[in-house]
Formats: structure tokens, C-alpha cells, sequence
């Protein structure tokens, strides 16, 4: 009985969570920032609110605050749609010729846009690397 308790408890946390109602406030808020935002999935986490969604062809996630303030969005791109800074950037450093296999563009308030790449040479060997808006590479 315990044992079944013990399974049974963690997937009804999960159920419950999973169709929290989302504040009108936050709901408000991503709408006036994403009003053409399609296939909405909200998750809650830790007085966070994290959406995930499309925006014509791009899968963007975005973070807002339990008060409604938008806090970052992250856009995925592939690696033909990164700023011809940032692919010449990345072809002058030593992972230039390294297989991308993930990129998405970073918002942040009052900021210009970050670049995050995941560049692998192998299955063991990765780097994530970031880029500022101008395309230089500040961290790797």
C-alpha cells in the first residue's frame, strides 16, 4: 500500500500542476507582448511562469513574474536565421567548423539580443558559446 501511495501522489502533484489556472495577469500581460502568440503551454515554477509557444515560424519560450513583468524571452533559431555577425564571429573561432546543434536568440529588458549556441565536435565534446548583438563572442 505504500508503495502504491508512494507512486500514486508524485503523478497527481503533477496532474494538479498541470492544469493550475494561470493568473489573469500574466495571461494579460504575455498577450500584450504576444497578442499572434499560437499553441500557448503555460508551466508554473517556483512563483515563475514560463510560456511556451509559436510566433509565426519561430518556437519562442517567454518568463514572466508572479506580478505580470515580462522577465526574458528565448527565440530557437536554426543556424541559417543567426545574424551574418554572428556566423562570421563563429567561423573566426576555433569552433567554426564544429556541427551547431542548438541556437536560440535571448531577450532580456533593456537589453539587445544574446546568441546561444551549443557547438559539438563530438557526442562528449560541447561548448555553449554566447554572443552579444554585435556578434562577438562573450562566453565560450
Amino acid at each position: 500500500m505504500k508503495k502504491l501511495l508512494f507512486l500514486i501522489l508524485p503523478a497527481a502533484f503533477i496532474t494538479a500542476s498541470a492544469f493550475a489556472k494561470i493568473p489573469a495577469k500574466i495571461t494579460d500581460a504575455f498577450h500584450a507582448r504576444y497578442a499572434n502568440a499560437t499553441n500557448v503551454e503555460w508551466k508554473h515554477m517556483l512563483g515563475d511562469y514560463k510560456a511556451t509557444f509559436n510566433l509565426g515560424e519561430y518556437q519562442l519560450k517567454a518568463k514572466f513574474d508572479r506580478k505580470g513583468n515580462w522577465m526574458e524571452s528565448e527565440k530557437m533559431l536554426n543556424k541559417d536565421k543567426l545574424p551574418v555577425t554572428v556566423k562570421n564571429s563563429l567561423s573566426k573561432t576555433k569552433y567554426g567548423r564544429w556541427n551547431i546543434v542548438s541556437s536560440y536568440e535571448e531577450y532580456l529588458p533593456n537589453e539587445k539580443p544574446y546568441y546561444h549556441l551549443t557547438a559539438a565536435k563530438s557526442d562528449l565534446n560541447r561548448k555553449s558559446l554566447k554572443f552579444d548583438h554585435r556578434g562577438q563572442l562573450i562566453r565560450s
